[in-house]
């Protein structure tokens, strides 16, 4: 759902027959035409009046709890969508055309800002409207908080953006790029450390989340979508891509990156300058580039230091 302390949708929502004629598609015929769509949605989690998109089959599956009322769909994935009752809107990018219409069905919103009193904000920094800030929550200067809910107990350094854009760009038809809205959120736990010049990019569709007791480092980038659990530590410098789940307790070294939908399983530990790419189980330690079982690892570097001296 769109959070309307932070976008406004358009009144009454559109037709699907309105949508197209703007978007410069071919709407259905019928009755299916005058389908009524209030929000953009993901399609796995989308409900009664939202338009989300599907242009790759890996991705059918979530169409088993997608009740979207409509959906950009490519003309080779459009049954399977109509028989889930969900109208397709027939297209060669629908990924592009959902980001087109999510300009056209959402706008920011102006609401103020909703700040406790025990809050210590130094004066420099920017906070956006509808943001709200928890008690005893300290923000250092010359940072930009926006699209956020921050907890209790959280201290935030200087120079730090928080719910900003986060980088997503769609290709269209015709080969033009075209930068991908987010109306989503950050939504940040209670008693929550973030260093100075780290940014963390708000949800696209959805929310990117910082659990509880977290501790994030300076310098460190979270993409958008991205859900830390609760107590994960992160040292300076790593980065970790949209859409990565990464479990309760895991600990990062300095510079460590994340290929965008990874999953960390609990517990998991991450050696300084790790390359992910791949899910890493609960419990486990990976190091190197591409990122491996550290014993793995360490037998590689060891061989290689034998060959060397041959």
């Amino acid at each position: 759902m769109i959070d309307t302390r932070f976008y406004e949708l358009i009144e009454g929502g559109l037709s699907v027959s309105d949508l197209c004629a703007r978007l410069d598609l071919a709407a259905p015929e019928g009755s299916l035409a005058e389908t009524r769509i209030f929000e953009p949605a993901p399609l796995v989690t989308s409900q009664a009046g939202s338009l989300a998109f599907l242009e790759s089959r890996k991705h059918s599956p979530t169409l088993e709890t997608a009740k979207a009322s409509a959906c950009f769909v490519t003309d080779a994935l459009a049954d399977a969508v109509a028989e889930r009752n969900i109208v397709p809107l027939i297209c060669k990018a629908p990924k592009y055309q959902l980001a087109r219409a999510t300009d056209i069905l959402v706008k920011a919103a102006k609401r103020p800002a909703e700040i406790a009193q025990d809050s210590h904000i130094h004066p420099s920094t920017i906070i956006g409207p509808g943001v709200v800030i928890g008690s005893n929550v300290s923000i250092g200067p010359n940072s930009v908080i926006t699209n956020a809910i921050i907890g209790d107990d959280t201290h935030i350094g200087a120079c730090t953006v928080i719910g900003g854009t986060g980088f997503g760009v769609v290709t269209g038809p015709d080969g033009a790029i075209m930068s991908v809205p987010h109306v989503g959120r950050v939504l940040i736990g209670r008693n929550v450390r973030i260093g100075s010049n780290t940014c963390i990019d708000r949800g696209q569709l959805g929310d990117t989340v910082i659990g509880d007791d977290c501790q994030i480092d300076n310098l460190v980038q979270i993409a958008h979508n991205c859900v830390l659990e609760r107590g994960c530590a992160l040292a300076g410098r790593v980065g970790i891509s949209g859409s990565c789940h990464i479990g309760e307790g895991v600990l990062m070294g300095g510079s460590a990156g994340l290929a965008d939908h990874i999953t960390v399983g609990p517990g998991a530990r991450l050696a300084a300058f790790a390359g992910v790419m791949h899910d890493v189980p609960a419990g486990e330690t990976w190091s190197g580039i591409p990122a491996m079982p550290i014993r793995d690892h360490m037998r590689i570097v060891a061989k290689a230091k034998r060959d060397i001296r041959k």
